[in-house]
């Protein structure tokens, strides 16, 4: 990639981190977040249910002050491929594309994030991609898992790819669906509000919950973008100073996602959805430019989230990466 490339690749974060933090609503006010705790929320009542289909262990372990929530489907021999989820997410947005890619010769792990889904959040901590990918490598290390493939979306994608170039021996292969950390050569809808000072992605009202889901999924398409605003609505809304705090430490990288790809040597597999309102198909091409080992496939009428818009096909391409590279 060219210099000048590159630099607007850098400057385009840059733009958008720094116009949004000097913004006075990215910033959560510390004493709500020391007093928050969890709510019960229908939305947590149905997290723990699930945790009791058959096929799905329910386990925890505890790393760096945080117990952390995951899902392991499969015996816990052959491949393990790990799925990461993207911000304000949970294990349970991977649900519709398990069936697409599960194989006995693999297990899965489906983890919530520290600081997300059933896993814990502290008030004291921080949550930078090198903070999260530090994490699950030590969570790698504790259930003992040899070089795993790691699927991230948006958010986890951007975790995945700092692991992979932070701490390689984890990491047998890397799929990237819509992966945050990537400058655009445009700026998307969503970025161009984080601009002005305002972020769809934390919503505070029903209002801002229902335009949240029309951002992630193409034209708010399927019964996810009108029924998942009133699952989620009220644990998003009560998150929200929570999810300010995630959100602002994500926007503040030591190391930038574009200066650690040359690094990354484990093959890859970038996913986009062409209509990506969140962050603009032009990253991908930028992943697909700077990692040293990859290959990009871009889905057409598909927005943020293929694994729910399109599980199929993008199960399809997952497995056949799997296959290619396992």
């Amino acid at each position: 990639m060219e210099a000048t490339t590159f630099n607007a690749i850098l400057d385009s974060l840059q733009e958008v981190s720094d116009s949004y933090l000097k913004a006075p609503s990215a910033q959560p006010d510390r004493a709500t977040l020391d007093r928050w705790q969890p709510a019960t929320s229908a939305w947590q009542k149905l997290q723990a249910i699930s945790g009791w289909i058959p096929g799905i262990q329910a386990e925890s372990i505890e790393i760096d002050g945080h117990r952390i929530q995951h899902w392991r489907i499969g015996s816990g021999h052959g491949t393990p491929v790990v799925l990461l989820h993207g911000f304000g997410a949970s294990k349970e947005n991977w649900a519709s594309l398990i069936p697409a890619i599960r194989r006995r010769s693999m297990t899965l792990y489906l983890p919530d994030l520290p600081g997300f889904g059933q896993s814990d959040y502290r008030a004291d901590a921080r949550y930078t991609y090198e903070v999260q990918a530090r994490r699950m490598a030590e969570w790698a290390r504790h259930l003992t898992l040899p070089p795993a493939f790691w699927i991230g979306s948006s958010m986890g994608g951007a975790v995945s790819a700092t692991l992979a170039a932070n701490h390689p021996e984890h990491v047998a292969g890397l799929v990237l669906m819509n992966a945050a950390g990537m400058g655009s050569a445009r700026h998307s809808p969503m970025e161009s509000q984080l601009i002005e000072g305002r972020n769809p992605l934390i919503p505070g009202n029903a209002d801002e919950t229902r335009t949240l889901f029309r951002y992630a999924t193409w034209r708010g398409r399927g019964v996810f973008s009108r029924v998942m605003p009133l699952a989620m609505g009220p644990e998003m809304r009560h998150r929200r100073p929570v999810n300010q705090h995630l959100f602002m430490d994500m926007m503040q990288p030591r190391e930038r996602i574009p200066e650690l790809l040359e690094r990354v040597q484990a093959p890859a597999q970038v996913i986009w959805g062409e209509r990506d309102q969140v962050l603009d198909v032009s990253c991908a091409h930028h992943y697909g430019a700077l990692l040293p080992n990859a290959e990009v496939t871009v889905l057409r009428g598909i927005g943020h989230l293929p694994m729910l818009e399109a599980p199929v096909q993008t199960g399809r391409l997952v497995r056949r990466f799997l296959r290619d590279h396992g």
